[in-house]
């Protein structure tokens, strides 16, 4: 309790000298007491920081280095595949590449010679190898001829593909681009790759030049998941960044279970969204994690958010800030999530009296939330202008009341999901390509890769084969 002046002076009886002693030591104690305010709120935080990881946060499992995640699979029971798996395995070929006999010279009894006596029958064993691979080099020849009547000299053209005296071919283009999108090789590894399978080694520049040339091969391809995704009545989307030229640019993904679409761009927001060609013309709902960008009045899409971010900030928030209402929302969310899945393997809507009931619960929980939201301490502010500061909770909860619509879609909605894993598992390896072969050097080798990379992720979604496909691309003969 701070003492006034009038019970300061009744204290010191009047005595000046004391009186103005203890005046200056209740203003240290004032100071210290702000100071130790100050230092409890930064130690809260950085507690908060330490403690982050991906079960309650949006940081990604890889932040987590050696931490032992939990292993939900019971131990002890059967090895192998489950009951009922079909099971796969070689058969034998009617007609194999080579036969090798193996005789039967001498008789294990007795040692007599058996080199003249024919065979009654053999048992036989099939080996299923791959033969050295081998370069196979195609030579064009443009015919000249003169003509007998006028005399001028012609020759043949030759194909639109071969355009220099010696070149690598389509097939060198279709690996190079199967090894960069797919593999995730990067170029050094590819062309020492090359040199032990074939003895050819062809240079980095070589191999750019051919990514190249599958770039623009590849457009037509693009249109028509882009096509395609627009049709969809729910899309996934999500960014990531990326390293360029030692900057931090952006890649961005628009899919569903069956396309992909991957575009890169130095800006997170809206600008990027508008240059991927999407955004701005779909109609439909678009499952995201709360980007402010997706909201701009610009877009006519509706919305749906990714509950799975929502659950990890609600785990946050209740073991770092002990608010009971993080708890009550997660385990609401997540028995919602059960009630929508049972009703959806039924084939039947959930009954508008338990939408109702979630919803007035949910009021409820951010009602009380408030009271406990409101009492968190919060760092203060640097400088007049911005925003009042508010602490995680309270972001969150704002958050909970902004967007109720759409956080519990999946309620009424039997297409909505329940959260954004699509377009977070087709962003998953553009930060394997970056692990293993590090930043993009152009912004140009990042646009190649992320359109190579959203037909190679579409073609394994439909189970169609990548290199063939790449291979028919050049010829323009694919289609999906």
């Amino acid at each position: 309790m701070k003492l006034t002046p009038q019970q300061v002076n009744i204290i010191c009886k009047g005595d000046e000298e004391i009186a103005g002693y203890f005046h200056a030591l209740l203003a240290v104690v004032d100071q210290q007491a702000k100071r130790i305010e100050e230092l409890e709120k930064r130690v809260h935080e950085l507690e908060r920081q330490l403690g982050q990881n991906s079960n309650n946060s949006s940081k990604p499992p890889s932040s987590d280095g050696l931490r032992k995640p939990t292993n939900l699979r019971t131990p002890g029971g059967k090895k192998g595949a489950p009951k009922g798996h079909a099971g796969t395995t070689l058969h034998f070929v009617d007609e194999p590449n080579e036969i090798v006999v193996h005789e039967l010279l001498m008789c294990s009894g007795c040692l007599a010679s058996l080199d003249a006596v024919e065979s009654q029958n053999y048992e036989k064993r099939q080996v299923f190898d791959l033969p050295p691979p081998r370069i196979w080099v195609t030579e064009h020849r443009a015919q000249k001829k003169c003509c007998p009547q006028c005399g001028l000299q012609q020759k043949a053209s030759f194909p639109e593909r071969v355009h220099a005296p010696t070149q690598y071919g389509e097939g060198f283009t279709a690996w190079t681009a199967y090894l960069h999108a797919y593999q995730m090789l990067p170029l050094d590894r590819i062309t020492r790759l090359f040199a032990d399978l074939t003895g050819y080694q062809p240079s980095e520049a070589t191999l750019l030049s051919s990514l190249q040339t599958m770039f623009h091969s590849l457009e037509e391809a693009e249109q028509t998941i882009r096509a395609q995704l627009f049709q969809k009545s729910v899309a996934h989307a999500d960014e990531t960044g990326c390293r360029i030229e030692g900057k931090t640019h952006w890649m961005h993904v628009v899919s569903d279970a069956d396309w992909t679409l991957l575009g890169v761009h130095p800006k997170r927001g809206s600008q990027a969204m508008d240059e991927l060609g999407f955004f701005p013309f779909y109609t439909g709902t678009v499952v995201h994690d709360c980007l402010p960008a997706y909201f701009k009045e610009i877009y006519s899409f509706d919305h749906a958010l990714c509950n799975a971010h929502l659950l990890r900030e609600c785990q946050g928030i209740a073991e770092h800030d002990g608010h009971e209402w993080a708890t009550q929302m997660k385990e609401l969310l997540q028995e919602s999530w059960k009630l929508a899945q049972s009703s959806r393997q039924e084939d039947i809507p959930l009954p508008k009296v338990v939408i109702e009931a979630v919803k007035d619960q949910y009021d409820d929980i951010l009602e009380s939330g408030k009271v406990e939201w409101e009492k968190d301490a919060v760092r203060a502010k640097n400088g007049p202008r911005g925003r009042k500061i508010k602490s995680k909770a309270a972001n969150l909860g704002e958050r909970f009341l902004i967007h109720k619509e759409s956080i519990i879609r999946f309620l009424w909605d039997d297409h909505i999901p329940f959260d954004n894993n699509q377009a977070e598992r087709d962003l998953r390896m553009v930060k394997v390509k970056q692990k293993v072969s590090g930043s993009f050097r152009t912004e140009s080798g990042a646009k190649n890769f992320a359109r190579m990379r959203s037909v190679i992720s579409t073609l394994l979604k439909q189970q169609l084969p990548v290199l063939s496909s790449l291979t028919n691309a050049l010829r323009n003969q694919f289609s999906f």
